[in-house]
């Protein structure tokens, strides 16, 4: 067992790490603790990450862009990083970039010919904070912050998942509190410097990526041709959810500071950390057998 001081010197408490120990405790611990390298890349995280790079750019450098050249050379980007860590892919590498450029091109045309992603005054992008909670420091990216023609401001994560979130999980979002409670009570780097900005949202908000993919063929859910949906899932903020998320949070960083360091089954089917769990699993097992076989003799020979 770690001792708590042990376990805060050995992470940095950023989103990321958060969100890990919620997936899987275990998992966060052979990451953000023991510091191993997962076992494969995600084609789906090295897609959204792609697309993030891209959404950013355009909105750095205008909508008007070569959208095709810029995910291309967004995905080489990312494709690039961490390379010593093995890809999974699902086909022939060049058959999967493929596939990745279609739904890639397909997103950003549909997010640039959006109306809301031009009407909207982009606040930040990409943006880092930090935010201190009972004394220790917390650490993240936030997607985009924007003000909205009727004047409220909007916090939005980038979504680019499988699955379309639900409205109503959306109070409950951990990740979507820490941003707005970074905004209110954290800094955020504008050119080089931390600043205060105690901004107060209005809404959260999910920007479901994938909505703008396009329908193959005629189906139940929609024609050939037309995109996948909408892709806004926003929720309003009302001050009082953020002291309640703070004392969630305290709760969340006692229990990731405790060691407890055991497995979420659930997400097991896409972990990346099966190696070293399958090797825990076995040496758990083999002390298990050990001591079985130490009690057995020590039985038999009470019943002679």
């Amino acid at each position: 067992m770690y001792r708590k001081a042990e376990i805060l010197s050995r992470i940095e408490l950023r989103q990321s790490t958060i969100k890990d120990w919620l997936s899987c405790p275990l998992m966060y611990r052979f990451r953000h603790v023991l510091k191993l390298d997962p076992s494969y890349r995600s084609l789906a995280a090295i897609h959204g990450s792609a697309l993030h790079l891209c959404i950013h750019q355009v909105h750095l450098d205008g909508f008007d862009q070569e959208l095709e050249i810029l995910y291309s050379k967004a995905l080489e980007e990312t494709l690039r990083q961490e390379a010593h860590i093995p890809i999974h892919w699902k086909h022939e590498p060049d058959e999967d970039v493929s596939i990745l450029k279609t739904h890639g091109l397909e997103i950003l045309k549909g997010y640039v010919n959006h109306a809301r992603n031009h009407s909207d005054t982009l606040l930040f992008s990409e943006v880092r904070f930090r935010v201190k909670v009972s004394g220790m420091m917390l650490t993240g990216t936030i997607d985009q912050v924007r003000r909205n023609v009727d004047g409220t401001l909007e916090l939005i994560d980038l979504k680019s998942g499988m699955q379309r979130p639900f409205k109503r999980a959306l109070k409950r979002d951990w990740q979507l509190n820490l941003y707005a409670y970074a905004l209110r009570y954290g800094e955020v780097l504008v050119n080089g410097s931390w600043l205060r900005i105690r901004m107060k949202v209005d809404r959260t908000s999910i920007y479901f990526l994938r909505a703008h993919e396009i329908y193959k063929r005629d189906g139940k859910y929609g024609k050939k041709g037309s995109q996948k949906g909408q892709p806004w899932i926003s929720v309003e903020k009302p001050s009082w959810e953020l002291f309640q998320f703070k004392q969630e949070l305290l709760d969340i960083i006692k229990m990731m500071t405790r060691d407890w360091a055991f497995p979420n089954t659930a997400s097991c089917g896409f972990c990346a950390f099966h190696e070293p769990c399958d090797d825990r699993m076995a040496l758990h097992l083999s002390h298990r057998l050990k001591r079985l076989n130490h009690l057995i003799p020590a039985r038999q020979d009470e019943s002679d």
